[in-house]
């Protein structure tokens, strides 16, 4: 092996350790509750195998990379082993399914409970067709069931395999894109008036695919394509009980070409003409921009009527029903504030290699939503093949602004990612978020009387009397909480805040626990308006 590859190999094990050691020195210094001792010890052995390494250089190659490779992983562990874990948050996962029996459904939830996740985002409805025998879509004369599936009911497996394992499915949508199927899919095959058309395909008599994916779209402006998808929805909680609806190609494609715009349909024409008296294809969008605008705030409104729509009809079902929206870049994340007020969790698809560009992206999507919304952190290191270190770091990339991660997909998930996951952010059980606010409030609280007791109390950082304070005020929010006392909890908690800023400025109380504590009301404060605004509980 050559000595300049031996150098850098070398390098990158000693940038592993030292980032371990600031790491477990971060967090040690923040008071964060981690299995500190066992860093140490797996960072002390990185240490311990690089100098050996560094001996054999020049006198054995392969064991000296052997001994680095060793080093580098023992180091990754320290610095894994150092990290906070939250006992609240939702840990998600994108998956479509491939199994074709319960024992195959079994294996997987096995690694996805394995994993530390909570929630499973299955995808039930995609290409047109549900994964699962649909009346709905028999009634319509679609065909009812993927033919992947024909025979049996992954669904039904899913969902009650998952349950049985802490894990609550979300039926993930792909919306009124129904695939690339050269007929249109099941659906437009039997309905090929449903077919959604830009504006260079207007007039044809059988559905097309758009220019650049090749998909095929439904038209959402008919309310038969709207009273479709909806009663596929209320099919799966009714007859499933699946947790929540995640949606996904929820608007119209978009295109610089305004000539390649969508939807030109012969139903989506004739209602803009009976509303406004033109008809939309005789508009220029160069030369009469107003008109342009009127035409595409109308296709826009539509868009948002529909998730409106969807979440009243969705929570007259079952209020605890969770509605989540997976914008993607483009029209879907600059519109998002409009679904504000329709959806409970929005979970950007912040697919960057890099972790500053992926807590970016969180942070202006949650720029644009009203109070009361929970956000995720949408991620896809698993699905480009980024190393276990990269995926932690990304769950971790947004943790001040995000209430959870959902990573796409588990079809891609390693064995060392999944081991790092369980060692790292998610060592600890954690209560979803955006399922259950007013436990996951219990289980924060809690959190923080057992941080006292084994964290502050034992490194000096809170005096004996601020320590019996701390646990007395937490204690008192329990009780609030429990005796359903929302509105005074609120007002506590401000308190509380009020009460450590001043500990902190005289002295009594260490300005890493203020913050660490500080953090915690804040997140409390978020998941109360988020269950009282959703109503959610």
């Amino acid at each position: 092996m050559a000595e300049q590859e031996i150098n850098l190999c070398l390098e990158q094990a000693e940038k592993l350790i030292a980032n371990a050691q600031r790491t477990i020195k971060e967090n040690w210094d923040a008071c964060v509750n981690a299995p500190f001792d066992l860093a140490r010890e797996h960072v002390g052995r990185a240490v311990h195998l690089l100098a050996e390494a560094r001996v054999l250089q020049l006198t054995d190659s392969d064991a000296c990379m052997s001994l680095v490779k060793q080093a580098s992983a023992e180091a990754i562990d320290g610095y894994i082993l150092a990290l906070p874990s939250r006992v609240a948050e939702a840990r998600g996962v994108w998956y479509r399914p491939t199994e074709q029996s319960r024992e195959e459904v079994c294996r997987t939830l096995d690694r996805v409970q394995a994993a530390g996740f909570n929630e499973l985002y299955l995808e039930t409805w995609f290409w047109g067709y549900t994964i699962y025998p649909s009346r709905v879509a028999a009634a319509r004369r679609v065909e009812e069931q993927h033919p992947a599936f024909r025979g049996w009911d992954p669904l039904e497996a899913f969902v009650k395999e998952a349950g049985e394992r802490g894990i609550a499915v979300h039926a993930w949508l792909d919306g009124f894109m129904v695939g690339v199927d050269p007929s249109g899919g099941p659906v437009l095959r039997t309905h090929p008036e449903w077919s959604a058309l830009s504006r260079r395909q207007t007039g044809s008599e059988k559905p097309l695919p758009q220019q650049v994916t090749g998909y095929f779209w439904l038209d959402i402006t008919n309310p038969e394509v709207r009273r479709y998808l909806l009663d596929i929805m209320k099919e799966m909680i009714m007859t499933y009980g699946v947790a929540g609806i995640n949606l996904d190609f929820m608007r119209f494609p978009h295109s610089a070409d305004w000539k390649e715009s969508y939807c030109f349909s012969e139903y989506a024409r004739e209602a803009f003409r009976r509303e406004h008296g033109v008809d939309p294809l005789r508009i220029d969008a160069e030369l009469q921009k107003e008109l342009w605008k009127t035409w595409t705030d109308w296709l826009e409104q539509i868009e948002d009527d529909f998730v409106a729509d969807l979440y009243k009809e969705i929570k007259s079902i079952n209020p605890q029903v969770i509605v989540s929206a997976a914008p993607e870049p483009g029209a879907e994340s600059e519109k998002i504030g409009n679904w504000s007020q329709h959806v409970d969790v929005v979970i950007p698809q912040a697919y960057y290699s890099s972790s500053i560009a992926v807590r970016e992206s969180v942070q202006l999507h949650k720029n644009e939503l009203q109070p009361g919304n929970l956000v995720y952190s949408g991620i896809y290191p698993m699905y480009i093949r980024l190393g276990a270190h990269d995926t932690v770091d990304q769950v971790l990339a947004a943790r001040d602004l995000d209430m959870g991660t959902v990573i796409f997909a588990f079809g891609q998930a390693s064995d060392e990612t999944i081991r790092s996951l369980q060692m790292g952010p998610w060592r600890t059980k954690a209560i979803s978020t955006g399922m259950f606010p007013l436990r996951a409030i219990q289980g924060i609280l809690e959190a923080a009387v057992v941080d006292v007791e084994q964290v502050y109390i034992p490194r000096g950082v809170v005096s004996e009397e601020a320590a019996i304070e701390i646990v007395n005020r937490v204690e008192f929010v329990l009780g609030l909480l429990r005796k359903d006392g929302l509105i005074t909890l609120e007002t506590e908690v401000l308190a509380f805040k009020q009460w450590l800023k001043e500990k902190m400025e005289a002295g009594i109380v260490h300005p890493a626990v203020e913050l660490q504590l500080t953090k915690t009301l804040k997140e409390i404060q978020e998941l109360l308006l988020y269950s009282r605004i959703k109503q959610v509980r």
